[in-house]
């Protein structure tokens, strides 16, 4: 499967048959007057030859089209990138606020790398922070000692766990839900970076440019939006992983991608903001084929199944409106009969806003005739 809408390639073919049906016809021209049967064994050593050239070709094929960003994975794409001057995105660490309450006469220094834990996950402070006298609490940033999502979702309050105590600080909790901890960047987006990468080389004008400085700023950006509200003004809206609104540290690292003096016009100037939800309730009603009832828990998974899948597609773009004919076209692809979604109509969005459900209720009519 190739990426950005291009058709397929071949550069070789690995077609066995082709080089059996080869091998026999050359035999055949050297040995005038032999006809090969199946049963003969040249004829097998001509099948297992072109067995083997047939794996060399897929290779070969393999090889060349790891050399083309469309169909490159892994190390092969990894290298495609070094070329391009775009790196993979390593996996970042979870961050949050720890707010340390404290009584001190003195001025004290709480020291970067100071270990606050929830649950055998451990987050260390960011910086040597020092304490004037009068204080109550002080609020620092801390990250996750393990990079990746393994930090994300914590809620406020449960980071509470000073692992080595300080004088003068009476307790620690978190006072954010821990987020933007993210895994080596995927394939696909790295991809999509690398392609993006060519309008980087001028600066951000173009708004394609834009999107491409953001998406540097973090792996779990999966579409962003370069908006102009007013002259000289633009705005760069990101969506995060799974239709998740970014934080206050990812909308952060987007403006210090976009707006250094060498990345954008002089004249522009660049805020960030989050995307907009659009709230909206669907109800779906749907029967099964008669056919179903033997499996009937396996079936009514699959369009379950297909319900989840809609709701991520539809908050997984920015401007993407609401759309109850895609949740049709899944229920139906799943076996769905005498499928009714109301209300059904298309319901644009701007492109700052991106569509969250609210409900959607679900009613099974039960079995028809096929």
């Amino acid at each position: 499967m190739t990426r950005f809408n291009l058709p397929e390639i071949e550069f070789v073919s690995s077609d066995v048959e082709e080089y059996e049906q080869l091998g026999v016809a050359r035999f055949e021209q050297l040995m005038p007057g032999v006809q090969l049967n199946e049963a003969d064994p040249r004829y097998k050593i001509l099948q297992a030859t072109a067995f083997i050239a047939s794996l060399l070709a897929n290779n070969i094929d393999y090889t060349g089209k790891q050399s083309r960003l469309a169909y490159a994975d892994d190390n092969y794409l990894d290298h495609i990138g070094n070329d391009k001057g775009v790196p993979r995105l390593e996996a970042t660490p979870a961050l949050t606020t720890l707010r340390f309450e404290v009584v001190n006469p003195d001025t004290f220094v709480i020291l970067e790398g100071t270990t606050v834990a929830y649950s055998g996950i451990s987050f260390e402070t960011v910086g040597d922070i020092s304490v004037a006298p009068g204080l109550t609490h002080i609020d620092i940033t801390a990250r996750c000692t393990e990079n990746g999502t393994i930090g994300n979702g914590i809620a406020p309050g449960l980071i509470n766990d000073l692992q080595t105590p300080i004088p003068w600080v009476q307790s620690v909790r978190n006072l954010t839900v821990s987020n933007g901890g993210t895994d080596v960047e995927e394939d696909e987006a790295y991809a999509e970076r690398i392609h993006l990468s060519p309008e980087g080389y001028s600066t951000a004008g173009p708004e394609l440019a834009y999107i491409y400085h953001a998406k540097t700023a973090h792996q779990g950006i999966i579409d962003v939006k370069a908006v102009s509200p007013a002259p000289s003004v633009v705005k760069i809206v990101p969506l995060m992983e799974g239709g998740m609104l970014p934080s206050t540290e990812v909308l952060a690292a987007v403006l210090e991608k976009c707006s250094p003096r060498d990345v954008r016009p002089l004249t522009d100037f660049v805020t960030t903001a989050a995307p907009v939800p659009v709230e909206y309730d669907l109800t779906l009603v749907y029967y099964l084929p008669e056919s179903f009832r033997a499996a009937e828990s396996y079936h009514q998974g699959e369009v379950l199944t297909a319900i989840a899948d809609y709701k991520l597609w539809q908050r997984s773009k920015l401007g993407r409106g609401v759309d109850p004919g895609e949740l049709y076209a899944r229920v139906q692809e799943k076996g769905g009969r005498r499928v009714l979604v109301e209300p059904n109509e298309y319901v644009p969005i701007a492109d700052d806003q991106v569509a969250h459900e609210r409900n959607i209720r679900v009613t099974f009519g039960g079995f028809i005739d096929d």
